[in-house]
């Protein structure tokens, strides 16, 4: 009789674990939609903001896309929709972002949802004050506290561009998931906080005395009717989803040094990289970049490596990256491809670097600041590689494990790489 119960309850036990550990994999499956930019992105924001039913918020470097403004303004009459927007760009904030913005601006003052409408800025309502980043360059949107619209490209015209229209390489993706889209939630909070007097509303707040507008920001609620309409577009479905077993978040200042060295440090047999901007120098110190050098010590250890960056001709001669020195144009890209190269041949690494050819991409320029790893692994992100990104900058990225998201980004980079070559 014992040894018959025994026999049940091992069987039991058995069957529990079994039980258990699938409804466990079940769980722990994240649902993601992927897209890029020029061709999907735009679809995939516009589906995430449609999506909403409860709540917007919006951590923006730039809103001046007329069919993401639209969208959010049809939001605003029906949820609470909350923005914080870098008020001080490189390039300041142009006119059409300004109208943007006062279109959006108006649309939560007409309504009596708790909306708010908050700017990052040295120069505030209460006169000039000391900046927590250097920029609020993260972008990315959550939605109803349980999904993530995140990645590389702004909220522009080029960041994400209406169908048939030129705009730049980059990667993006809506994260399903009540963990990750409540991580960022805290990451906002903290940044939209209005203690530290870097950050100020702009628009009514019905529920507290307004706050003045000064200076450039507001010169009064007038009727914009400079803008141009645009009619609103319905979204396609997005691209393609995928279930992934794991998504880990990245931060500057927080943790986005030590995640990106670890992401390419965990690289075994293959590295893929795609820039807009990579710093050979660390800042000012006069020190070689960590992540130039984490990517000639893969090499070494035997990682076929690809480096594919931007070239920044296609910026003409008034663009101003956004890098350590904001005085003049860089050449930064260049003078990484050289070094890498020059190290591959005198080490006969398997070590490949060049300047895309953005004009054969038919892309305005490459915006991305994504990587592949082994072809499993997947960084989405807004951090430039320079020192200033990294270190004082408010920044965001996604590292997405999974072998079909980094098949769908595999074949856009080989693409990228073969139309460069």
């Amino acid at each position: 009789m014992e040894r018959y119960s025994l026999k049940h309850l091992c069987r039991f036990l058995s069957f529990l674990f079994f039980v258990t550990h699938s409804l466990a994999l079940t769980t722990w499956a994240i649902t993601i939609n992927v897209a890029n930019s020029p061709e999907t992105n735009l679809a995939l924001a516009l589906n995430a903001i449609q999506s909403a039913k409860k709540k917007l918020i919006v951590n923006a470097y730039e809103l001046t896309s007329p069919e993401i403004a639209n969208a959010l303004k049809q939001k605003i009459k029906k949820i609470p929709v909350t923005i914080l927007l870098e008020g001080q760009p490189v390039g300041g904030i142009d006119e059409d972002g300004s109208q943007i913005k006062d279109s959006i601006v108006k649309a939560m003052n007409r309504s009596s949802l708790p909306h708010k409408f908050l700017v990052m800025s040295s120069k505030t309502p209460n006169g000039e004050r000391a900046r927590r980043f250097r920029f609020d360059h993260a972008k990315y949107i959550i939605v109803d506290d349980s999904s993530l619209l995140v990645g590389s490209e702004n909220y522009t015209v080029s960041g994400h561009p209406t169908e048939g229209s030129k705009g730049t390489r980059g990667w993006e993706t809506l994260i399903h998931d009540k963990g990750m889209a409540s991580s960022f939630l805290q990451l906002f909070k903290t940044d939209s906080s209005t203690a530290h007097g870097d950050v100020f509303l702009i628009s009514e707040n019905r529920f507290k005395s307004p706050i003045p507008f000064i200076g450039d920001w507001e010169e009064d609620l007038r009727e914009l009717g400079s803008i141009t309409q645009h009619s609103y577009i319905p979204p396609t479905p997005p691209p393609m989803d995928f279930e992934v077993p794991n998504i880990n978040q990245l931060t500057s200042p927080n943790t986005s040094t030590s995640g990106l060295l670890n992401f390419i440090r965990g690289a075994k047999k293959t590295l893929d990289i795609e820039l807009m901007s990579f710093s050979y120098r660390w800042g000012n110190t006069g020190n070689v970049s960590p992540l130039f050098t984490a990517i000639v010590d893969a090499a070494r250890k035997g990682v076929a490596v690809r480096v594919l960056l931007n070239d920044e001709r296609a910026f003409g001669g008034d663009f101003r990256l956004e890098s350590e020195s904001l005085n003049s144009k860089t050449s930064n890209n260049v003078l990484v491809v050289e070094q890498l190269q020059a190290v591959a041949k005198k080490e006969h690494l398997e070590l490949k670097a060049m300047i895309a050819d953005v004009k054969t991409m038919e892309v305005k320029y490459i915006h991305n600041k994504g990587a592949i790893a082994d072809k499993k692994t997947v960084l989405i992100s807004s951090i430039n590689w320079n020192r200033n990104s990294l270190e004082n900058n408010r920044e965001a990225a996604v590292v997405i494990h999974s072998n079909e998201v980094s098949d769908y980004y595999n074949h856009l980079f080989e693409t990228d790489w073969n139309d460069s070559l």
